[in-house]
């Protein structure tokens, strides 16, 4: 098998096993939970992270421009890391991002609805993250 469906790739997503992953085959290298986390950085998702219906096409696309042996190469191996590393930043920074809330509304230091709209959230997302709720769980 070497073309991708956006119905695997939702379900690859969707699945609680970390070690979850779509082989496509001798030529084409497994993909992983932790490859769609990397690809989704760019994606549209809704306040769960999870990317918005039309979207999971887009992944299957861009899944399905790599050429056989292609992430096996030195510079396909570079760009991995550099998603892994760059959603690692992001990742950080989303932490950093709820602690802000988090405190900012357990100190009520302005009208929830006004930090809702300045975080770009519901005023009830901003209770579930003041409550230690986040929008997507790690993937390991």
């Amino acid at each position: 098998m070497s073309t991708i469906t956006a119905e695997q790739v939702r379900a690859l997503w969707m699945d609680p096993n970390p070690a979850a992953r779509i082989d496509r085959g001798d030529d084409y290298e497994i993909v992983t939970q932790d490859d769609l986390g990397a690809l989704a950085s760019e994606l549209d998702t809704d306040d769960d992270g999870v990317p918005l219906d039309d979207q999971w096409q887009v992944l299957a696309d861009q899944l399905n421009t790599a050429r056989p042996g292609e992430a096996s190469s030195s510079a396909g191996e570079q760009t991995l890391q550099h998603l892994r590393d760059a959603r690692a930043k992001r990742e950080s920074a989303d932490a950093e991002f709820y602690a802000a809330i988090r405190d900012a509304m357990v100190a009520k230091r302005a009208p929830v609805t006004a930090m809702a709209k300045a975080a770009g959230y519901s005023r009830a997302r901003m209770y579930q993250i003041k409550d230690g709720e986040h929008p997507k769980p790690e993937r390991q």
